[in-house]
């Protein structure tokens, strides 16, 4: 086969790379959308559908907490033999590391401490979630947790207005 004519064979598939795609998934081609789908991969976060990642994380948070519970203290909020749990309404902490420190490091980073222990022999514990949230807009929240303590302004839960329902 002549060079020429393979080069006119696999004309079609460089032009298939971005015919006939909607503006969304056109984007998916461009340097501009590497940061998203980054973070998509690595933090499972998707902006159109989960607010804030301030909210994201704390969410996550509160989902990783709650099956701890369940599972090691058997503790569950949804049991009739168990009182009610206010936590599960309280408004969200401020995002900083100064009035709950507990809070911003998170099981994920005792998890990522234990590897480190076990990799360098250090135990190295580090907040791989907050520190993005802190970085992607939460400076404000994080300083004022310094300055204000537990009083700083954080997010209220919504009201049951604001409830939808998936799939539908």
């Amino acid at each position: 086969m002549k060079p020429c004519t393979a080069l006119i064979l696999l004309v079609p598939f460089f032009a298939a790379c971005k015919s006939g795609m909607p503006s969304p998934q056109a984007s998916h081609w461009a340097i501009d959308s590497v940061p998203q789908r980054m973070a998509k991969r690595f933090t499972g976060y998707r902006p159109d559908l989960d607010g804030k990642f301030i909210d994201y994380q704390y969410s996550k948070k509160k989902d990783v907490s709650r099956t701890l519970r369940r599972h090691f203290a058997n503790n569950s909020a949804t049991s009739p033999f168990s009182p009610g749990d206010p936590s599960q309404t309280n408004r969200r902490p401020p995002h900083s590391l100064a009035p709950d420190p507990l809070y911003y490091m998170g099981a994920e980073s005792i998890l990522i401490g234990v590897v480190t222990l076990g990799m360098s022999g250090a135990f190295i514990p580090l907040p791989i979630d907050s520190v993005i949230a802190t970085v992607m807009g939460g400076w404000g929240e994080f300083g004022r947790g310094f300055t204000e303590g537990a009083d700083a302004e954080a997010k209220i839960p919504p009201g049951v207005s604001r409830f939808r329902v998936k799939n539908r």
